[in-house]
C-alpha cells in the first residue's frame, strides 16, 4: 500500500473533526451564554526529502470569548455579563465557571442555576431574604429592595479554561477577579455568540474537504490495485 494514502487519511480525519465541532456550534446557536469553538490545524512533515509525506493534525481548539447578543427578559434573577469573565457556581468537585446567567431563587432563598447549583459571591452562596427583591448593579453588588447589601457576585477570569458541558467551564490555571472590569446586566440574558450563517458556510466547506480527501483515498487505493496487477502479470 502506498504511504501517500495516510496523508489523505489525516486530512479526512481533520475535516471530520471540524465538521463535528461546527455541528456542535450550530446545535448550541440558541443556548444561553454558549461560546463558539474554533479549530486550528497544522501541517506536520515526516520526511526532509523533496517528496516526503506531510500530514494534517489538529493544533488546538480555542473558544471565541466575544460577547453574545443581549436579550432583555425583565426577570430579576436573569443576569448577563459584558466583557470576558464568568460567574462562579458550586460544582460537585469544587467551583466551576459559567457564562449563562439563567438563574432562579430556590426554596431556601438562594440564587441557583438551572442544575440547582448555588451561585457564589465573594463570601459564599448568595441568599436573598424572604419576600425581598434582588437588585444587582453593574459591579455585581447585590442589594435588596429594602436597601440592605447581601453580597457581591464572585466574577472571575482565567486564561486557561476548558468546557466541561452544560455550558460550564473548568479553570486549568489560576483565576483572577474581574469585579469592576466586566459589567453585570440584570434582567437580561446573554445569547450564544455563534453566527449561524457563518457556521453553515464553515460546515459546507469542511464537508467538501472531507469529500475531496475521500476521493483522494479512493484514487490512491485504485492506483495501488492497478500497480499490483501489473506486478503480478510480469
Amino acid at each position: 500500500m502506498s504511504t501517500t494514502i495516510y496523508s489523505s487519511l489525516s486530512g479526512a480525519k481533520a475535516a471530520w473533526t471540524e465538521m463535528e465541532m461546527v455541528s456542535n456550534n450550530l446545535a448550541n446557536a440558541t443556548s444561553d451564554g454558549f461560546k463558539a469553538h474554533r479549530l486550528a490545524l497544522k501541517s506536520q512533515r515526516v520526511s526532509d526529502e523533496a517528496l516526503g509525506n506531510s500530514y494534517v493534525k489538529v493544533a488546538e481548539t480555542v473558544s471565541d470569548m466575544s460577547d453574545g447578543t443581549l436579550a432583555t427578559t425583565g426577570v430579576e434573577t436573569h443576569l448577563a455579563l459584558r466583557g470576558r469573565g464568568f460567574f462562579v457556581v458550586e460544582g460537585e468537585e469544587g467551583p466551576v465557571l459559567q457564562r449563562s446567567g439563567n438563574f432562579s431563587i430556590d426554596a431556601e432563598g438562594r440564587l441557583v442555576n438551572q442544575r440547582g447549583q448555588r451561585v457564589l459571591t465573594e463570601s459564599g452562596p448568595l441568599e436573598i431574604p424572604d419576600r425581598e427583591r434582588m437588585i444587582i448593579d453593574q459591579d455585581g453588588v447585590v442589594r435588596t429592595d429594602q436597601g440592605g447589601e447581601v453580597g457581591r457576585l464572585r466574577l472571575v477570569d482565567s486564561q486557561e479554561v476548558s468546557p466541561i458541558g452544560h455550558g460550564q467551564w473548568r479553570s486549568d490555571g489560576p483565576t483572577v477577579s474581574v469585579n469592576g472590569v466586566v459589567k453585570v446586566i440584570q434582567g437580561s440574558l446573554e445569547k450564544s455568540n455563534v453566527d449561524p450563517m457563518r457556521a453553515m458556510v464553515e460546515l459546507m466547506e469542511a464537508s467538501r474537504y472531507f469529500e475531496s480527501y475521500q476521493k483522494a483515498i479512493q484514487t490512491t487505493d485504485e492506483l495501488d490495485g492497478k500497480a499490483n496487477e501489473i506486478m503480478r502479470s510480469r
